[in-house]
């Protein structure tokens, strides 16, 4: 990294199952289970792809996904905190 934070590639090593993000506050964390094309994408923009990942809540794991802007926008990799 450059000293700025950034949008990450979706087929990028910050993406990658096992992956920890956090939290805009930084203090919630989310765990990358996988990523994929969504079916009949046609480019490689970051909203061509779908993120699902996981937290616990309550002793409970939950699992959801968001295209990968839109994750980007409320999670930050631990990378970025980092800066």
């Amino acid at each position: 990294m450059n000293g700025t934070r950034k949008f990450h590639k979706a087929t990028g090593p910050a993406f990658l199952a096992g992956e920890k993000w956090y939290g805009i506050s930084g203090k919630f964390a989310v765990t990358i289970v996988s990523v994929r094309k969504y079916p009949g994408a046609t480019s490689d923009h970051t909203s061509d792809y779908g993120v699902v990942y996981e937290w616990m809540e309550n002793g409970v794991v939950v699992q959801h996904e968001k295209d990968a802007w839109n994750f980007q926008v409320r999670y930050e990799h631990q990378a970025d905190l980092d800066l």
